[in-house]
């Protein structure tokens, strides 16, 4: 029988992304081992998954992220830390928080609901702005969706080929073997739970949320978090890139960011996504909205773009810095600010037309970024908090 280059490419494309699996799967059954710890009854359970532990050293340890409301200064990072100032981050206080798992991502839904992403498929939520934390979703509510999703799929693939032609029936059945590997893994995770982490997770309002994460996963509520949806079988993403972050332009156009270059796109609050042509083949580390309707995507080798068309098209931006770039913020006043590693601060005040470099000290990775109140910028990395004046010294 012939077999076509497209074929050849597309069974060499699933037995790597098989390979890669397992392989993965054997890490991460290793990292889980590790992380077990014996209790005083004899069972055994995840370090992870115990309360997150209350340390003098925690505001200077490794933190990914931050938000802010009004006064409130929220921060997260690893071991399940998070912290909450209300004076510039000047003081912190430890929130009460029922994982020690890595936290990636924290956000504001409102004046008090608050939410944070975490390695494991874990989502948190809290209503009092920060201080205290519950357990919203686990991994093996995300295992569970996806096992549903997988299932429909493999239904719809095998009612496909019952009434394919002999020109679709071989993509059909190689989607169906895809397919079938797919509802294997997410039903292997239903006791313990999935293991990827969740990147990000946004909020339109206090209904209206996304959370996203490695391998393409992407989760919908619209009901404040009650319920989940997974929707990732609605992205053009075949491979499962990691998607790293998302933004909502001003004439409501949402975007996603991810590995690779990907970029996916919703003009229709979520409901289908389409795959604009990506301006760069690098990965994408996160994506921010600007006052002026645009969209910037940035990542990889200070690798910056632009566009003012909702994705259509896409413009590099010129900051003649190379170091990668891994955070960024949008302030009330429309300044832009995109932070990364080796110490990399950039600023804006024209919605990411041109930027600026800060003179920062040291080397550090900075992870996050965020402004106080008394309009100074929060920077997050391996080492912590640091707070520096917006109008220091520019390069």
């Amino acid at each position: 029988m012939f077999v076509s280059p497209l074929q050849k490419a597309r069974r060499r494309a699933a037995l790597a992304r098989r390979n890669s699996r397992i392989v993965l799967q054997i890490g991460v059954a290793l990292f889980a081992f590790a992380g077990y710890i014996a209790t005083s009854h004899g069972n055994t359970t995840r370090f992870q998954m115990l309360p997150a532990l209350q340390t003098d050293t925690a505001s200077s340890a490794l933190l990914l992220d931050a938000a802010t409301n009004g006064n409130r200064i929220l921060v997260a990072g690893e071991q399940g830390h998070i912290l909450y100032s209300d004076d510039s981050g000047d003081s912190w206080t430890h929130a009460q928080v029922p994982v020690s798992l890595a936290l990636t991502a924290v956000t504001f839904s409102g004046e008090r609901n608050t939410w944070a992403a975490a390695h494991d498929g874990v989502l948190l939520r809290s209503t009092d702005a920060g201080q205290s934390w519950q357990t919203k979703l686990t991994g093996v509510d995300v295992a569970r969706l996806s096992a549903d999703a997988a299932e429909k799929k493999v239904d719809q693939l095998r009612s496909e080929i019952s009434l394919a032609s002999p020109e679709t029936l071989e993509d059909l059945e190689w989607a169906l073997d895809d397919a079938l590997f797919a509802l294997e893994d997410a039903s292997a995770a239903l006791d313990e739970g999935v293991t990827m982490p969740l990147l990000d997770v946004w909020f339109e309002n206090e209904r209206n949320g996304y959370a996203l994460g490695a391998y393409g996963i992407l989760l919908h509520t619209n009901d404040s978090g009650a319920t989940w949806q997974l929707i990732s079988e609605r992205l053009d993403n075949p491979d499962n890139y990691h998607l790293y972050g998302i933004a909502r332009s001003v004439s409501g156009t949402l975007l996603v960011a991810g590995e690779a270059g990907i970029i996916l796109r919703s003009r229709d609050q979520g409901e289908t996504w389409d795959r604009p042509a990506s301006p760069y083949q690098g990965s994408f580390f996160g994506a921010i909205a600007t006052h002026d309707g645009g969209l910037l995507v940035f990542g990889l080798r200070g690798n910056v773009f632009r566009s003012t068309d909702d994705g259509d098209t896409w413009s590099a931006v010129t900051t003649n810095d190379e170091r990668t770039l891994l955070d960024g913020m949008t302030g009330e006043d429309g300044a832009v600010v995109l932070v990364g590693s080796a110490g990399a601060v950039l600023t804006s005040n024209d919605h990411g037309t041109t930027f600026k470099k800060v003179s920062t000290s040291g080397n550090s990775v900075y992870s996050g970024v965020t402004k106080t109140s008394d309009d100074k910028l929060l920077l997050l990395g391996f080492g912590g908090v640091s707070i520096i004046d917006e109008g220091d010294e520019h390069e």
